[in-house]
């Protein structure tokens, strides 16, 4: 014999019940089954809501009731059609009379007892087992059988406690006295969640108690197994709605179940486990909308699993008390008063942790609880807080997340890895706690990190890939460059165990955000505006990094902020151990701040670093060789889109300036722009207003100076060039002369050119060229960083 049971969610609508249905059947071909059900879903917290709206006395509550009974009646005509049997039509009929009945009494006295909402909440079982039984009778014998015969509990109404001796005989003689009836022998549909005193009061198992049913009845009857089924594949590593990569475990055991679901895991009951041990019944969790999809098996023993841990789960609404005072430290009898006042006001403590020194005990509590616990500390200390010899900090708003699993025991390493996937993501931790088991680690959190905790812990111990979430903001040239880059590159980075999704995408006007990750084949369909770089987005860098984000950026203005504002982002950074990277800001594609990063860590010394820095700039003076005069070639370049719209913004040197800048500040020097001595190339006259093509008219009358310059070159055997020299605390920019035979006289293009004169490098600088602008190149060095970033993380 095997026991089913079907919860809330697999009995959500007709359809969803036939599906059960079904599997039921097709279970009682090769083996005695028992249906053990749940109310359909969401009656329980409307029959609930009822009871409270009905003690209001408003009779607002007959909205509630009058939808429970139109749901019942649509699923009765659903299921069993026109032509309904009048034994079902009476039964349910009387059910919804009866509920009726009770809501108005609670109406009148104006007060609902737990005892009368256990009898409220009780309907929806008793409602879901008639019509249950009742689809199966068109196909094999079926009835209702109501539990309140078979589960005998305490008078704890809301959350009785199942009397197991009176129980098991009570089970046991009823299936002994049908195994005597004639001929097919019926499936029995059990009411779940439910149970009844020794003297007949209704009485309920606590919030999806159903699992607690099927058990109980699985171990009297001594089932082959107990079947859970429900509308997910299995217990899952965490819970899929918040962790999107959570899997199903194949195999628990009775033992990390238990841990699992006394720490949130709403796939089984917690106190389902214990009947199961006591019987040794394995038990299978399944799901009714895939029956041939993944499983979980809970058994004694479990097969082998390839990683430390098979669960992360929470709890929430939790409140954590920490009682502290130096009178505690060797006191002994401290824990021993705390933990007695609590008992006696009934209040269940989750979680305990006490410092080696004794000077705290925390503890964490129900959120319900909270008002009780409180109550009962203040009254047991009540003079070592007159005193002020003794404190009770109360933090309210608080999640416990648990590691769960046997693999854990003995495994060296375990406890690191969890913390510091919390610390690298700026995750507080407020309490720990370890079992002697070493199966469980549990700590206490503000419940606002409570996903993000989740998210982290699990990549760190169940993915297999580094996965990283991008946000693009700014999808102009090098924004789009980059995300095809990242399209076309998307094989070759999960071959190599990365798993980079662009979460979010963002212009001047609109964004986009989806957790899942954007389609990078489609994102072009989902925004029509771009921008460019933006002061603006360098003024939220301090809340993106605040709210656990990594910045990757080309966007310069960052890096040449105000010394104090700029250091106090670098230290921001480093306290939230988020990385700044801006490969892409001197050199785009060249890797120029990762070669003086390596020197510098090498224990080189720099001794002077010169460069053509602007890719427009080298343009032009690459061009310039007296055919043409410089003023044509300027506009030319601006036609070409080779320039900024205005080309004074290249002309001026500044962008050489920023660069010079950000090279000084990577050598710790605390310099800021106004420190870069910068020749501007467009005459004073010709530098303020706005840019119109009426500018190279005017421009055209310094042709004869730069003229003039590039002669006294030739005669000189040397070219002109834009060169940024940074050397013994000072930087300047200007046009050069450079030797034929220089590495910079050999530029072509746009080409950068970067030059390290250290005290290795010294008669030989180190040199490194290559194109310096477009969006090819700036694109590939964010990608660069990116990469890089995939290799700085732990996981």
């Amino acid at each position: 014999m095997k026991v089913l049971k079907f919860g809330g969610s697999s009995l959500a609508d007709a359809d969803r019940i036939r599906r059960a249905a079904r599997i039921v059947l097709r279970a009682a071909r090769h083996e005695r089954v028992v249906v053990v059900v749940s109310a359909c879903q969401g009656v329980t917290d409307r029959l609930l809501a009822c009871a409270k709206r009905a003690e209001e006395g408003t009779g607002k509550y007959r909205d509630d009731y009058d939808y429970v009974v139109h749901l019942h009646v649509a699923l009765l005509t659903d299921l069993l059609g026109a032509r309904r049997p009048r034994r079902t039509v009476s039964a349910v009929t009387a059910l919804l009379d009866d509920l009726g009945d009770v809501l108005h009494g609670i109406a009148l006295l104006r007060h609902c007892s737990p005892r009368a909402l256990d009898l409220v909440a009780s309907f929806g079982e008793l409602l879901a087992a008639a019509l249950f039984a009742s689809y199966l009778r068109r196909r094999h014998p079926a009835e209702d059988v109501d539990a309140r015969a078979l589960i005998v509990t305490d008078d704890r109404f809301t959350r009785a406690g199942v009397q197991s001796e009176p129980t098991h005989r009570a089970v046991r003689r009823y299936f002994r006295r049908r195994s005597r009836s004639k001929g097919r022998r019926p499936i029995a549909v059990i009411t779940g969640f439910i149970g009844a005193t020794a003297d007949g009061r209704t009485t309920t198992l606590g919030r999806n108690g159903s699992d607690y049913t099927a058990a109980i009845i699985g171990a009297a009857l001594s089932a082959s197994r107990i079947e859970i089924w429900t509308d997910v594949d299995g217990v899952f590593t965490a819970d899929p709605d918040i962790v999107p990569s959570a899997l199903v475990v194949p195999h628990l055991s009775y033992e990390e179940t238990m841990e699992l679901s006394y720490f949130g895991a709403t796939v089984l009951h917690a106190a389902s486990i214990a009947p199961a041990v006591a019987g040794r019944i394995p038990i299978l969790i399944k799901n009714t909308l895939n029956p041939h999809g993944p499983e979980t098996w809970i058994t004694e023993r479990t097969e082998s699993w390839d990683r430390v841990a098979k669960g992360i789960t929470s709890v929430d609404d939790v409140t954590l008390l920490t009682l502290r005072g130096m009178r505690m430290v060797g006191a002994p009898g401290t824990a021993d008063r705390l933990f007695r006042s609590l008992a006696a006001e009934e209040v269940n403590v989750i979680l305990i942790s006490q410092a080696s020194s004794e000077h705290t005990i925390c503890l964490a509590v129900s959120h319900d609880d909270t008002p009780r616990a409180r109550q009962a500390l203040t009254r047991e200390f009540h003079y070592e807080l007159e005193a002020g010899a003794t404190a009770v900090d109360v933090a309210t708003g608080q999640t416990i997340v648990a590691i769960v699993g046997d693999g854990m025991r003995g495994t060296p390493g375990v406890s690191g890895r969890v913390f510091q996937a919390l610390g690298r993501n700026n995750i507080n931790v407020t309490a720990i706690a370890q079992g002697a088991s070493e199966r469980n680690i549990s700590f206490v959190i503000d419940t606002r990190q409570r996903s993000r905790a989740l998210n982290v812990i699990h990549q760190a111990f169940f993915e297999t890939r580094k996965r990283l979430d991008l946000l693009v903001m700014g999808v102009g040239n090098i924004g789009r460059t980059l995300l095809e880059q990242l399209r076309t590159q998307a094989p070759a980075l999960a071959r190599q165990g990365f798993d980079v999704r662009v979460v979010g995408i963002a212009n001047s006007r609109w964004y986009v955000l989806r957790p899942e990750g954007i389609d990078l084949g489609q994102w072009p369909a989902l925004l029509g505006v771009d921008c460019t770089a933006s002061e603006h987005v360098v003024a939220a860098y301090e809340v993106f990094v605040r709210a656990n984000a990594h910045v990757i950026t080309p966007n310069k203005k960052v890096n040449v902020l105000p010394w104090e504002t700029y250091a106090a982002l670098k230290d921001l950074m480093h306290s939230r151990q988020k990385y700044l990277l801006y490969e892409a800001n001197v050199g785009a594609g060249l890797p120029v701040i990762s070669t003086l990063r390596d020197l510098v860590a090498s224990g080189d010394e720099i001794v002077k670093i010169e460069g053509i820095l602007s890719g427009t700039l080298s343009y032009l003076f690459n061009q310039l060789d007296g055919t043409r005069p410089f003023s044509a070639l300027v506009q030319e370049a601006h036609r070409k889109g080779l320039t900024e719209p205005d080309p004074r913004d290249d002309l001026c040197g500044e962008d050489v300036a920023r660069k010079l800048l950000i090279l000084a500040r990577e050598l710790g020097l605390e310099m800021e722009l106004r420190d870069v001595e910068c020749e501007n190339l467009v005459p004073r006259s010709l530098r303020r207003g706005v840019f119109s093509p009426a500018f190279y008219e005017a421009f055209a009358k310094a042709d004869g100076a730069m003229r003039r310059r590039l002669e006294r070159a030739q005669e000189h055997r040397a070219v002109l060039r834009y060169v940024g020299v940074l050397e013994e605390a000072s930087a300047s920019a200007g046009l050069r002369e450079v030797p034929l035979h220089h590495p910079f006289a050999t530029t072509t293009g746009s080409d950068n050119v970067i030059a390290f004169t250290t005290r290795r490098y010294a008669k030989t600088p180190l040199v490194i060229q290559g194109a310096g602008a477009g969006a090819d190149v700036t694109a590939m060095g964010v990608f660069s960083d990116i990469l890089k970033l995939l290799h700085y993380l732990p996981y």
